[in-house]
């Protein structure tokens, strides 16, 4: 399928392309927006591995990538779905935005809008957002869009020297 642009009234969902590679590197280096990750980079080359990523799982059908941008066209983050499973119409969502753009509603209107694109496009069953216990604001946005706490993976990822859980959230389409 063919990677489509969503909008909403704010926002423009559009496919991560290879010239996104700085403000990717940008984020995935920054501080703030990685405190919850499992991945970061630390060199501009480095992140070749994530752009690959995102190419590989769009050519394959298994995922899509989508650079946030307001109406002024400013990258505010990347939004993706990924682990698409046709079979079992399930998938997984991961999101960051830039900091100066939380708190102001966005991450709930693109991760909607990608919501809305799993359920109807791709007619999936099943999201998945794996979250740490601690990142209090993705637990509010992921429930806030009617997504439930299923469980915890105990000490499931390995980070900053210590392990640590992952609560699982999961919406469910009709």
């Amino acid at each position: 399928m063919h990677q489509p642009i969503l909008k909403t009234s704010r926002l423009t969902l559009r496919p991560v392309e290879k010239t996104d590679q700085q403000k990717v590197f940008e984020g995935f280096s920054h501080p703030e927006v990685t405190k919850y990750f499992d991945i970061t980079y630390s060199t501009f080359e480095s992140t070749n591995e994530q752009m690959e990523w995102y190419k590989n799982n769009r050519e394959n059908g298994i995922g899509y990538a989508w650079v946030v941008c307001d109406n002024a066209n400013s990258f505010m983050g990347i939004f993706s779905i990924h682990r698409i499973d046709k079979q079992n119409k399930r998938c997984e969502t991961g999101y960051w935005l830039f900091p100066e753009f939380w708190n102001k509603g966005y991450a709930k209107e693109a991760l909607n809008a990608m919501l809305d694109f799993a359920s109807s496009q791709l007619m999936l069953h099943r999201i998945t957002a794996e979250i740490e216990p601690e990142n209090i604001d993705s637990i509010l946005l992921v429930s806030n869009l009617g997504f439930e706490r299923e469980g915890v993976f105990k000490d499931f990822e390995f980070k900053n020297g210590k392990y640590n859980d992952l609560e699982i959230w999961t919406k469910l389409f009709p």
